[in-house]
């Protein structure tokens, strides 16, 4: 092997090396692994698609259980989720648990029409919640969070967490090119604090990158440089996910969640896209806030 090949590979694994030795994060391979092969149905995933997206439960009245947002796990401690879904919540609401490796929310099995079956999903309780300090509801900016679990998860082809572009090159890859996925049960309302209106079972929705030139037209406050904008296609929207999901994009064979779903004007409507935290702006703050 030539002298110039070895300081190459040299710098490549000194590289590796420091990922491991700095990050608390888990690195691909290990982490944006979709065990699923194929999508079906147009919007409804396979059973152990996107294993990484949990549910947030809030307790009402220390009596009904309620899905509100979403989340994504990133390590076997820690969700990460949109500030919104936790900051200031009315005290009549806590959060409970975060499900994970959940597919049919009215099912006790998650089985699909060819009896492909999950693992019962897990529940787990929290530790504690993490709302990034300078998140302003009236703004929108800082709207990311981060959820502890009371425990440490295993990881299992129903229940992985998603990668943080952490190293390059996915650190500083142009957004504006990428195509996204984004999951979850849809849109929940609620009515009367105790019906709510979503999917039954897990959806997938494939969105365009749209620049912030655009966004900032159609969003009259604009878009910071922390936030990235999606969607803007008639009918496909991150309504169709839920509030602090993840925006991922498949890069090299894994997957990277690049964003966090924070608000929109409309679902689903024609040129008016749904603005998310971009995750790259907050990789300093996720890490310094996990133990």
């Amino acid at each position: 092997m030539s002298s110039q090949a070895l300081i190459v590979l040299s710098v490549v694994l000194l590289g590796l090396h420091s990922f491991a030795e700095c990050s608390s994060l888990p690195e691909p391979g290990t982490c944006g692994v979709d065990f699923s092969d194929r999508i079906y149905g147009g919007t409804i995933t396979k059973p152990k698609a996107y294993p990484w997206t949990a549910i947030l439960v809030y307790r009402l009245n220390k009596m009904k259980d309620l899905y509100w947002c979403g989340g994504s796990l990133i390590s076997d401690r820690y969700v990460l989720t949109a500030a919104h879904c936790v900051n200031s919540l009315n005290e009549d609401y806590e959060l409970q648990s975060v499900r994970l490796g959940e597919w049919d929310l009215e099912s006790e099995e998650d089985c699909n029409d060819i009896q492909e079956c999950n693992d019962p999903p897990l529940s787990v309780g929290v530790e504690k919640v993490i709302p990034h300090a300078d998140f302003s509801m009236a703004t929108t900016y800082n709207d990311i969070a981060l959820v502890k679990l009371n425990e440490s998860v295993n990881y299992t082809e129903f229940v992985s967490p998603v990668c943080l572009p952490v190293a390059e090159p996915v650190k500083t890859l142009d957004t504006d090119g990428l195509r996204f996925m984004a999951a979850g049960w849809g849109n929940t309302e609620h009515k009367n604090d105790t019906t709510q209106y979503g999917s039954r079972y897990k959806l997938h929705v494939e969105l365009n990158a749209v620049n912030k030139t655009f966004c900032d037209v159609v969003n009259p406050r604009g878009v910071a440089s922390s936030q990235l904008c999606a969607g803007a296609e008639a009918g496909k929207s991150s309504c169709h996910g839920d509030s602090g999901g993840a925006l991922v994009a498949t890069v090299d064979g894994y997957a990277y969640g690049y964003g966090i779903v924070s608000y929109g004007r409309a679902c689903g409507k024609e040129h008016i896209p749904v603005v998310y935290t971009r995750v790259t702006s907050f990789l300093d703050w996720i890490e310094e806030n996990m133990d």
